[in-house]
């Protein structure tokens, strides 16, 4: 049995390793000339970096963090996150401990006491996400700190995005934890190579067959399949594009990073991620890998990250973005085979999740094609 996989992100070398596992092989199609998508490490001038930005390894979900530590070893690390807001460099999340900093602080301490007692998992159910924002903290921090950071970011007012991820992102931490993450196991990858490491030891398998610079389209599908004579296929990538845009186009938000080597220093900045929402700065964040990685070495990289480039880095989660790639789904299904076809990550079920969610999507998943071919082979 073989299964097909476009795509080799980290959904799609999860998927192949667990399908591996269960000794059925797969054959993963790429269009760049190296597996891991955003997540790869590099190196600039000695110093180990992640050139798509910072990607923090946290969750709830202990069989994924032994996978993960299974292919790689972790250190232990915590995330946190400067500002600069109000000219002052503050902690995100938003810190009671740093109200008294700020101007206007005895309004801010009325305007959260007021909202205390919010049910934030039941705003996110009926709220765009400005006014989850504003019931959840007022609008003198949402000015400061949310608004112009989230316009900045997604291209777009704020009240058009769904309020469905706010819980996971935005926060008022009455206990001034000063860590944006608050899942039991975090790290980052402690070998050589960052997370290529793990990207490495996910494909590390004889029964797993990776083919780069391979264009793979809706019209060139079967093409492919026969090829490798595929018994079933997981799709793991943009579903419009794969798709040629017969249905139109979904919306996405890029981003570019420009690394550069900051020679002579340990460290240039206090803390992994600096978040600068301000209009005036042409970049929305300033990244730091060294302060995860652990690296003892001379000098540091940093990242600048600027917003709205022609990359699919973020779906936009929007009523009419979300049933779009529903009917999608369904053409696929349809042109397919819904017998044999499968989606997992998050490209092709276009959601914002992070690593541990894409990981768990994978395992999920190769248990569904897993259990389909047996159920396939069994009534044969």
């Amino acid at each position: 049995m073989r299964v097909l996989i476009v795509g080799a992100g980290l959904t799609g070398c999860t998927l192949a390793h667990s399908l591996a596992r269960e000794s059925i092989a797969s054959t993963l199609l790429e269009r760049a000339d190296e597996p891991g998508g955003l997540i790869r490490s590099e190196h600039m001038e000695g110093v180990l970096y992640e050139p798509h930005g910072s990607h923090i390894f946290h969750t709830e979900d202990r069989e994924v963090w032994e996978l993960a530590n299974a292919m790689t070893p972790f250190r232990d690390y915590r995330h946190r996150v400067d500002i600069l807001a109000d000219g002052k460099v503050l902690n995100w999340p938003i810190l009671l401990s740093d109200i008294d900093r700020q101007s206007n602080a005895q309004e801010i301490h009325r305007q959260l006491a007021e909202r205390k007692g919010v049910d934030a998992a039941a705003r996110a159910q009926a709220a765009n996400f400005e006014e989850w924002c504003l019931e959840l903290m007022g609008p003198i921090l949402y000015e400061r700190f949310i608004r112009p950071y989230t316009e900045k970011q997604w291209g777009r007012p704020a009240r058009e995005l769904s309020a469905q991820w706010a819980p996971r992102r935005v926060s008022v931490r009455w206990d001034n934890d000063p860590y944006l993450f608050p899942d039991p196991y975090q790290g980052w990858p402690a070998g050589p190579n960052g997370y290529t490491d793990l990207i490495d030891g996910l494909l590390d398998d004889p029964l797993v067959d990776v083919r780069y610079g391979v264009d793979v389209s809706l019209e060139n599908l079967d093409e492919h399949a026969r090829g490798v004579d595929a018994d079933a296929i997981v799709l793991t990538c943009p579903l419009d594009v794969f798709a040629g845009g017969r249905l139109g186009e979904l919306e996405w938000r890029g981003i570019l990073v420009r690394n550069v080597h900051v020679p002579h220093v340990e460290y240039a900045q206090g803390a992994m991620v600096v978040n600068y929402p301000g209009a005036e700065f042409p970049f929305i964040r300033i990244h730091e890998t060294k302060h995860a990685s652990g690296q003892v070495c001379e000098g540091t990289v940093l990242g600048f990250e600027f917003t709205n480039a022609p990359t699919r880095y973020y779906p936009i989660e929007t009523e009419r973005n979300r049933s779009l790639n529903d009917r999608y789904q369904d053409l696929l299904r349809e042109e397919i085979g819904a017998d044999r076809l499968f989606f997992a990550g998050r490209l092709a079920n276009y959601l914002y999740i992070d690593m541990d969610d894409c990981m768990r999507q994978a395992l999920d998943a190769a248990g569904e094609v897993t259990a389909a071919l047996r159920t396939r082979v069994a009534a044969s």
